[in-house]
């Protein structure tokens, strides 16, 4: 079990990263090559604080979930996690002032929401941490980080069409809301799936093993 459950990590991890790696190349990296977008020109600030907060988030981000990191080199570790910290903050609250200005404007609510979502579970793992509280501190840096990978996801939907989902979507503007929505909260729900429900349903499961019948 456990060199299938190092596989499939081993795969997922590949996955998020390389993902994340080509995300940075045609998102973030043409900025530096001279492109400009429309919404860079009226918000530069505000973009190139998103650009740099997602682009550390981006990279910190595998490094809080490296077991052999946190086992070995402790101080990496919390260093790390400071940057990827703040990193989030920046990039959650300049999140907030882009989704006011984006040029699609339904997709303004759950660009809103998600930078949101990333601000509280940010904060969430801080105030966690500050206390002592390990597991609780673990559970919210994955909810921050997958807050993180949504925006990533949201960038790169077009990899993915969501056709077999839904069928062709023929206007445009619609088509990238529903991919906004799709990329930007599936990704939340699978997380608290995995990592809250089916723990739960397990351990009534092995409970009830345990537990004698009465009567």
């Amino acid at each position: 079990m456990k060199i299938v459950e190092r596989i499939l990590s081993f795969a997922g991890w590949s996955i998020i990263i390389g993902l994340s790696v080509y995300f940075f190349l045609e998102n973030i990296a043409v900025y530096f090559m001279g492109f400009r977008s429309s919404i860079f020109t009226r918000s530069p600030v505000w973009v190139a604080l998103h650009l740099i907060g997602g682009s550390l988030v981006l990279i910190t981000g595998p490094l809080q979930f490296a077991k052999w990191i946190r086992a070995r080199y402790v101080n990496i570790h919390r260093v790390s996690g400071k940057i990827y910290i703040i990193s989030a903050f920046v990039a959650g609250v300049s999140a907030l002032r882009l989704s006011i200005v984006s040029p699609c404007v339904p997709c303004r609510v759950s660009l809103f929401i998600l930078a949101m979502l990333t601000l509280g579970t940010t904060f969430s793992a801080w105030w966690a941490i500050k206390r002592r509280n390990i597991t609780i501190h673990r559970q919210f840096m994955v909810r921050s980080y997958i807050c993180a990978i949504a925006f990533v996801g949201v960038r790169i939907g077009g990899l993915v069409p969501l056709d077999f989902l839904f069928g062709p979507i023929p206007d445009a503007t619609f088509d990238r809301t529903v991919n906004e929505y799709f990329f930007s909260f599936v990704p939340i729900i699978a997380g608290e799936i995995f990592m809250i429900w089916i723990p739960s349903l397990l351990i009534i499961k092995s409970k009830e093993r345990i537990t004698p019948e009465v009567g």
